[in-house]
C-alpha cells in the first residue's frame, strides 16, 4: 500500500513539475508529513527527483521555443551558487530548522500569489466599471 501511495505522490510531484510549478512544493511535504521521512532526506530525493525532471521538462520546453535564455543566463548562475553554499546549511542544520525554513517559503509563496490576484481580479474590476 505505501508503495502504490509514493508511486501516486511521484505523479502529482511530475504533474506539478511538468506545469513548471517545481514538483518539490508537494514532494517534499508529502514524504515528511504522510511517510515520516526526514527533512533533509526529503530534501535530498527532491533534488535528485528534479534534476530527472528538469531534463525531460526542459527538452520539452525547448521544443517548443519557451525558454527565454537569456533570461536564464541571468538567473542560472546566481541560483548555482546560491544552492550550492545553501547545501552546506541544511547538511549542517536540524530536521526542525528545515521544516520552519521551508513551511515559512511555502506560506510567502501563497501569500505572494494570493496578494498578486487579488491585485488583478481589483484591476479587472475597476477596468470593467469604467
Amino acid at each position: 500500500m505505501q508503495v502504490m501511495l509514493l508511486l501516486l505522490a511521484s505523479c502529482f510531484s511530475g504533474i506539478f513539475a511538468g506545469m513548471g510549478m517545481g514538483g518539490g512544493t508537494f514532494l517534499i511535504p508529502t514524504l515528511s508529513l504522510f511517510f515520516g521521512v526526514s527533512q533533509i532526506i526529503c530534501q535530498s530525493t527532491n533534488v535528485f527527483c528534479f534534476i530527472i525532471l528538469a531534463i525531460l521538462c526542459s527538452i520539452v520546453y525547448i521544443k517548443n521555443k519557451l525558454i527565454d535564455f537569456k533570461a536564464l543566463l541571468c538567473v542560472a548562475l546566481p541560483a548555482t551558487v546560491v544552492a550550492f553554499f545553501s547545501s552546506f546549511f541544511a547538511i549542517k542544520t536540524t530536521s526542525e530548522v528545515l521544516k520552519i525554513c521551508f513551511a515559512c517559503f511555502i506560506i510567502l509563496i501563497g501569500v505572494f500569489y494570493l496578494t498578486k490576484t487579488i491585485v488583478i481580479m481589483v484591476k479587472e474590476k475597476k477596468n470593467n466599471n469604467k
